[in-house]
């Protein structure tokens, strides 16, 4: 009887609550980065013909790393599950289905959201840089990158859904 009360114990300790807290962080950072994303892609949808300074900053060429902060939530998860013991395990049906979910996100933002943020970089790289502190009066958005900023509305709500999806299971460890 001793032995089964241990197995369903909640895992304790100062390691184990660093990496949850590691673990919940890189979910909403993942989150916050994501939806920052979809903040500068509707200013860009909205501009006419003027976008500040940080709209282009925020798609000055490059690889969005802060977004792939996405890739340390399972990194933790799967350490939370080897610290707690038994206690979770791969095979229960809340974990499977938050890796379910996590890999549908991180697919749909390696396949639709990240490639569509590079091809707003090289429309607005297209335009030229700011000239006027805080504003550019320029040339407008190409299409090209009006499409691919409604293609990363698109898909950040997708990845959104899915990574708030995967954290009501593991809340609610179904």
């Amino acid at each position: 009887m001793t032995q089964l009360l241990a197995a369903v114990r909640t895992p304790t300790g100062p390691a184990f609550t660093v990496v949850l807290v590691g673990h919940v962080a890189s979910v909403l950072l993942a989150l916050v980065v994501t939806a920052a994303g979809a903040v500068a892609a509707v200013r860009v949808l909205r501009a006419k013909g003027d976008l500040s300074r940080s709209v282009r900053a925020y798609f000055s060429p490059g690889v969005n790393w802060a977004g792939r902060v996405l890739y340390l939530v399972p990194v933790f998860g799967a350490a939370l599950v080897a610290m707690s013991g038994g206690a979770y395990g791969f095979g229960a049906a809340w974990v499977d289905w938050g890796i379910v979910l996590w890999v549908a996100s991180a697919a749909l933002a390696e396949a639709v959201l990240w490639p569509a943020e590079r091809r707003v970089q090289r429309g607005l790289a297209s335009t030229g840089s700011p000239a006027v502190p805080g504003a550019v009066h320029g040339p407008p958005v190409p299409d090209a990158a009006r499409r691919a900023c409604r293609t990363m509305c698109l898909a950040t709500a997708g990845v959104v859904a899915l990574i708030v999806a995967a954290m009501v299971v593991m809340f609610a460890k179904p």
